[in-house]
């Protein structure tokens, strides 16, 4: 199946910072949904107040999904911040998994 032309890939990186602005661009949704995610301790801005919110650029992909959980699943605020800390949680567990599996040696692969 043909990719869609009008799709494209974003690579996000930690250390880039996007302004509230440009968050809400990204991910549909109104300044004051953020704000709600700020308050309820979903997403944190690395400077808040001032003239402009700032934000790590990978925040984008956790409005995402917390829009996901509210809109498509219809969870409440507070539900979408313990949903995403258990995916945080399952994340860390998996990566302490794959870290501690034991590795197949070359000489095994014959």
């Amino acid at each position: 199946m043909p990719a869609n032309p009008k799709q494209s890939v974003v690579i996000l990186d930690e250390a880039d910072e996007i302004t509230l602005a440009d968050l809400t661009r990204a991910c549909r949704v109104q300044a004051d949904w953020v704000m709600e995610l700020v308050e309820e301790g979903v997403i944190e801005p690395r400077q808040k107040g001032g003239p402009q919110w700032r934000f790590a650029a990978t925040t984008v992909v956790r409005v995402q999904k917390a829009h996901r959980l509210h809109s498509d699943l219809g969870v409440n605020l507070p539900g979408v911040a313990l949903a995403l800390q258990l995916l945080d949680r399952i994340d860390a567990l998996e990566a302490r998994m794959r870290a501690a599996a034991p590795r197949p040696d070359a000489d095994d692969a014959d």
